[in-house]
């Protein structure tokens, strides 16, 4: 690949533009943003991201690859850099935002340093003290509310010790502070994937959970899960004549692809420890995987190979036009970080009604069709 260009500033939204922009719009500061599945889900649901940040430099350029794809998706700024270098002064001046014009903070520190997948290091590795850092910016911007996303694990670490400090500091901010856990399966999302997301309103707001969607231990009005076939449906063939972005696949050698056929559904392959997707059942949870390797997708239900990020992107709901910068295990580990955008716009409107005042909130199906989600159209 040819070196990594600089991250354009086209698309920064300027002080005029915005005193034009409607006043219900809501502006956004976007911190470890990763290949944008929170941006990209409040985006679909009317916020504006005015500025987003991550250390990776191929995330901020996936980021400025597809503004202006979709008219949702028409702002904001990519800026690559280590939260623990700039201050929040910093970031909006490179933004070219005013103080006082977010609205709310999205982010999800790293979170291999409290998953089973990082050995559960906590603060003990590195990673696990940018949450202090992400607490930091929120005492500097002062927004009206923030959303701070990890893995489940995160409650449970240290004997729940650094769950308790984290909903105290965020308290000791000014905030009341809700803490819901999410199975993204639940929520229409063809994957299980599990996360704990807390929500800070500085006008007192306790923000209640949302209730599920999708579920096979149904209620009324609940649907079945969401399921691998339906994410793989309308897929041509992996190879760059494919037109589809990011669906190139791996090579394998006829010992492994002879493995990969004997597997079952849901069979894990003892070599490279990953599974065969069963095709009426959610994805397994997307491994994330380093620079250093290790970011694999699973074995596809149908054919003998592991998919294509492509194809993991579509477990995660991002639309096919989002394209990922980046060679394959850049893209796997922006695909396997992020939160499911999908989940990202229902809890974009959830919180859009709890907490700014919103009369109603869009349903999953017309977020479906927002995103351009066609392969979980119903």
């Amino acid at each position: 690949m040819a070196e990594l260009p600089v991250v354009p500033r086209s698309a920064v939204v300027s002080r005029s533009l915005r005193s034009r922009l409607p006043r219900q719009t809501l502006t956004a500061l976007s911190l470890f943003s990763g290949g944008g599945g929170l941006d990209l889900g409040f985006s679909a649901a009317g916020f504006t991201v005015g500025c987003s940040m991550d250390v990776d430099p191929f995330s901020c350029r996936t980021l400025a690859l597809n503004i202006g794809k979709k008219p949702f998706y028409s702002h904001g700024h990519s800026v690559p850099a280590d939260i623990r270098t700039v201050s929040a002064a910093q970031l909006l001046k490179e933004a070219d935002l005013e103080p006082g014009a977010i609205d709310i903070i999205l982010g999800g520190p790293p979170c291999q340093a409290f998953s089973v997948f990082g050995r559960r290091k906590g603060l003990d590795d590195p990673r696990g003290g940018l949450v202090w850092e992400y607490l930091r910016i929120i005492q500097e911007v002062k927004p009206r509310a923030f959303v701070f996303e990890n893995v489940a694990g995160l409650k449970s670490i240290h004997g729940g010790k650094l769950y308790a400090e984290i909903l105290s500091a965020l308290a000791d901010c000014g905030y009341t502070v809700s803490a819901h856990n999410y199975q993204m399966a639940e929520f229409g999302i063809p994957q299980f994937r599990d996360r704990v997301f807390f929500i800070g309103a500085r006008n007192g707001t306790h923000v209640p959970p949302m209730s599920p969607t999708h579920g096979y231990e149904t209620l009324f009005e609940q649907r079945p899960f969401r399921c691998v076939k339906e994410a793989l449906r309308f897929l041509p063939e992996p190879g760059r004549e494919s037109g589809v972005p990011n669906h190139l696949g791996r090579d394998h050698s006829q010992r492994i692809i002879r493995r990969y056929r004997s597997l079952e559904f849901g069979e894990r392959d003892h070599h490279t420890r990953i599974n065969k997707l069963h095709p009426d059942r959610p994805s397994f949870t997307i491994i994330v995987g380093s620079d250093k390797g290790g970011g694999k997708g699973h074995v596809h239900p149908f054919v003998p190979r592991e998919v294509t990020p492509r194809e993991s992107a579509r477990m995660q709901t991002f639309p096919d036009w989002w394209e990922f910068w980046g060679t394959g295990r850049h893209v796997i580990r922006q695909v396997g970080n992020a939160v499911p955008p999908l989940f990202a716009a229902l809890l974009a409107e959830h919180v859009k009604m709890h907490i700014f005042g919103a009369k109603k909130q869009k349903s999953y199906g017309e977020i479906v069709g927002i995103l351009g989600l066609d392969y979980l159209r119903e």
